[in-house]
């Protein structure tokens, strides 16, 4: 049995290894592109135009999911998107409503 003779000592014991880990799938590029237009841009509507988005301008296929996570989680952004409101509502109903409904209280 042949064992390996380390050269560095007991320092080499108290240094903090790291593992490299796995490459980002967004690039540098395309993260500082997407970090702009989301500050100054056009908003998104959706994250699925983010994915479609990124695929024509920086050729990157990245899921849902991945997108999601990134533009969520890692950079606290929010896509402010107007809820869809009916074409059918009453504009009159709706303007009563807002001036009445704080007066009963």
């Amino acid at each position: 049995m042949v064992t390996k003779v380390s050269t560095c000592g007991i320092s080499e014991l108290w240094l903090v290894k790291k593992a490299p880990g796995q490459v980002p799938h967004l690039t540098v590029e395309a993260l500082a592109g997407l970090k702009e237009r989301l500050a100054t841009g056009a908003p998104f509507k959706s994250y699925g135009e983010i994915v479609e988005w990124l695929k024509t301008e920086y050729n990157l296929e990245l899921t849902y999911a991945t997108v999601y996570a990134w533009v969520h989680y890692r950079h606290i952004a929010k896509l402010k998107v107007p809820r869809p409101q009916s074409a059918l509502q009453d504009v009159e109903a709706v303007e009563l409503f807002k001036k009445t409904s704080f007066q009963q209280y």
